[in-house]
């Protein structure tokens, strides 16, 4: 099941939400009981390494692929 990251426009508080992928739109309520928070792009990283034995880091960065319609573009 994913783990969403939301954040509340009343309090600002974020906050994660383990949903089924059916219910991602579904609205949430932060900690404090505001409703209507919005879901946020998750970023996240995970180190492995390469054949020699080095750390390297994969994934994060979460523009892949927003093109030119995000404030990544303009980096």
């Amino acid at each position: 099941m994913p783990l969403y990251e939301y954040v509340c426009s009343d309090c600002n508080i974020k906050f994660d939400k383990l949903l089924p992928v059916g219910r991602m739109n579904e609205p949430a309520s932060c900690p404090q009981g505001h409703s209507g928070a919005n879901r946020v792009l998750s970023m996240f990283a995970a180190v492995t390494t390469d054949a020699f034995g080095e750390a390297m880091s994969v994934g994060g960065g979460g523009c892949g692929g927003c093109g030119d319609s995000c404030a990544c573009s303009a980096n």
